[in-house]
């Protein structure tokens, strides 16, 4: 009798450890509930986010730790593209971009760098919770040397525009240090947010302000002439469909010469559309048309000045 009651007490004991062992596993840690008590917001920028994976909190503690970063001062997408070219050196890798930062881009616009991640959490209901956060001196030194590193080649573009005669390459050089400056100014934003201390000792010398309105003025005085020359094609389509859609398929080739005779923008596309009657469908392919030429014409014509300067 008495090895029977050791063995069920044995047993009770077990089922007693196990219980506190889940009990421990999930109880809630302290960052979870209060996450400066473990970060220090002297030390660092958190927040906390929450998925179904690991990656999904993981996205989503980046959103949330973006919203502290909200700026009315943003650069689009053409204008991040621009800076990547423009900044980019023969010495720089996408291996030496990612082993110096974690660059981030979410729905709000803005692109972070240095975001780590560092606890994980499960509930018992399956649901993951990652802490991401920012060290604010180590990223603020990265901060400080990329805007630095951009000033630097701001005026390297502004010395650019002062040394020749072209007004062409004037204002593409011009054009080019406004696109950089125009990186630095939310980069600023951003430190300011991470270090006020850090962006104090910024000297940058130049005012981006001035540098959109002397790019504009610039732009006012190009007075080069091109000459375009292209053809529109356009071939009534019978796809045998069921339906009474009409197609037309189109064709355009479009070339921009400078006055030396030099192809400076060439464009090329084919397609179709489809509407109930052919003169429908055709100008619908128009239409069509003029937003492609509208869409690459700017962004060539962009690339083709960038060309000149870099």
């Amino acid at each position: 009798m008495k090895k029977v009651v050791v063995i069920v007490i044995i047993v009770l004991l077990s089922i007693s450890c196990v219980m506190q062992a889940k009990t421990g596993k999930n109880k809630k840690p302290l960052w979870l509930e209060n996450p400066e008590k473990v970060y220090s917001p002297q030390i660092y920028l958190v927040a906390i986010g929450e998925g179904d994976s690991r990656k999904d909190a993981e996205n989503n503690a980046v959103a949330n730790l973006s919203r502290i970063f909200e700026s009315k001062v943003k650069a689009d997408e053409t204008t991040t593209q621009r800076y990547l070219e423009l900044t980019r050196n023969k010495t720089t890798t996408i291996e030496d971009e990612f082993n110096v930062e974690t660059r981030v881009n979410v729905k709000s616009e803005q692109t972070l760098y240095n975001i780590k991640f560092a606890d994980s959490y499960t509930d018992n209901l399956g649901k993951t919770y990652v802490l991401a956060y920012i060290k604010r001196m180590e990223t603020a030194e990265i901060y400080t040397e990329k805007i630095n590193n951009n000033a630097e080649k701001i005026h390297y573009f502004i010395d650019l525009s002062e040394k020749t005669n072209d007004i062409i390459k004037q204002y593409a050089a011009l054009n080019a240090a406004s696109t950089i400056a125009a990186v630095n100014e939310t980069l600023i934003e951003q430190l300011n947010i991470i270090s006020p201390t850090a962006k104090e000792f910024l000297e940058l010398n130049y005012e981006y302000q001035k540098l959109k309105n002397q790019a504009a003025e610039k732009a006012k005085n190009i007075t080069f002439s091109v000459k375009v020359s292209g053809s529109i094609l356009f071939e009534n389509t019978d796809l045998k469909r069921d339906d009474d859609f009409k197609f037309v398929r189109y064709t355009f080739d479009l070339k921009v010469v400078d006055n030396n005779g030099d192809t400076i923008i060439s464009l090329f596309e084919k397609g179709k559309e489809g509407h109930t009657t052919y003169l429908e469908a055709r100008e619908r392919a128009i239409r069509k048309i003029g937003k492609k030429i509208k869409k690459k014409f700017r962004k060539k014509l962009t690339a083709y000045f960038d060309g000149l300067v870099m």
